[in-house]
């Protein structure tokens, strides 16, 4: 009898020693959460221009988001939309999985909530990116919860950080509907663009300054040229109307690589619907414009390789394309001109208002990484 009691207190303790304690495994009533300042602290790895205001941390620009790692089962992002245009789309991963192949989440509410489930307790990482343009309202978040723990950020100082500048060619700006169909947020995508694409194919981290309407001096959105893409790249953000946030952009990030498509609607909103005389003297100020961006840019990133997108012909290219030509040597070297596709050649499909589809912007893409390539060869050789 003594020995039975023996071996079923030594099953017991065995049995109890195997357990995951309680606290391990936490439940609902225990969460964390980060909000107000902690939202850029180190637990948070953002991508993009983002800054702390009214107690919520704004991001404008689309393609900015966030990568957070934590132990527990459930995620929870608290958002918040002022100013709405349309609804506010977003990609969001789950342990490495790729934004592209994520599930999207509509945000309609001024204030809403997502959840993000896991099957098990354990070390898990989501990241959220917003696809949407900063026409399209302004977003910030709230909170940031779990019903776990949080855990340090995790960054690569080798990972390639790629700028990309330019408005709707590389904004994705109807990249996912089809010919006739009116540009909306949700055959709209960033990630479905040749920018992001270019940097995903690195696995490089990425920050975008663009807007659909907007021009290198004047476009759409200002044909006065009082608000364009060369003093946004200034400052954090745009606004849903359109206009440039008054905060100054100190970068977190000098980027390797910087990828503009810029100048279309300089020419359409603008240079075009002009007669031979104030035509000419607009093109010189589009071109000055060029002259004055590169050099800023190169001044800021002087290592950086830049890729001045254009497709083949354009007017707004052969212009930049002629300035670039009169860049001293040492800055030829790093500004490259780079023909992409244009809407719908090769016979592909065209994407919503007239813009290059998905299939388009994954050959554009493609162009870019090959002269990258290309160039990384010729540093190692």
């Amino acid at each position: 009898m003594k020995k039975i009691l023996i071996l079923l207190f030594l099953g017991l303790w065995i049995l109890s020693a195997c357990q995951t304690p309680e606290e391990e495994t936490p439940t609902t009533e225990n969460v964390s959460t980060l909000e107000q300042e902690e939202l850029h602290s180190s637990y948070v790895l953002w991508y993009g221009r983002h800054h702390y205001q009214d107690q919520k941390e704004f991001f404008y620009h689309t393609a900015t988001g966030l990568k957070i790692r934590f132990y527990g089962r459930i995620f929870q992002i608290d958002l918040r939309l002022e100013q709405k245009k349309q609804n506010i789309y977003y990609s969001i991963a789950k342990d490495n999985e790729s934004l592209i192949d994520a599930e999207v989440y509509i945000q309609t509410d001024q204030e809403q909530s997502f959840t993000i489930e896991f099957d098990t307790y354990a070390i898990h990482e989501v990241e959220m990116v917003k696809r949407s343009e900063p026409q399209d309202g302004v977003t910030s978040i709230v909170k940031l919860s779990t019903n776990g723990y949080f855990l340090e950020r995790e960054s690569n100082p080798d990972q390639p950080h790629f700028l990309i500048i330019g408005a709707s060619g590389i904004s994705g700006h109807g990249a996912l509907g089809t010919q006739g169909q009116p540009r909306t947020t949700a055959n709209s995508s960033s990630l479905h663009a040749f920018g992001y694409l270019t940097a995903a194919y690195f696995e490089g981290s990425y920050e975008f300054v663009a807007n659909s309407g907007w021009g290198l001096a004047f476009g759409f959105n200002d044909t006065s040229g009082e608000e364009n893409i060369a003093k946004a790249y200034l400052s954090v953000g745009i606004d849903s109307a359109e206009h440039i946030i008054d905060v100054p952009y100190v970068s977190e990030k000098i980027p390797d690589y910087i990828i503009v498509n810029i100048g279309g609607n300089d020419y359409s909103a603008v240079i075009n619907k002009l007669t031979s005389f104030d035509k000419i003297e607009k093109v010189l100020e589009f071109k000055q414009a060029v002259a004055d961006f590169i050099l800023k840019l190169r001044e800021d990133a002087p290592e950086a390789h830049i890729f001045w997108t254009m497709t083949d012909g354009s007017l707004n290219g052969t212009a930049a394309s002629q300035v670039i030509a009169q860049l001293a040597p040492e800055d030829q070297a790093y500004v490259h001109v780079t023909v992409i596709k244009q809407v719908g050649e090769d016979g592909d499909p065209v994407g919503a208002n007239n813009h290059a589809s998905y299939i388009t912007h994954q050959k554009s893409a493609q162009v870019i990484i090959d002269m990258i390539l290309a160039i990384q060869q010729n540093q190692v050789s």
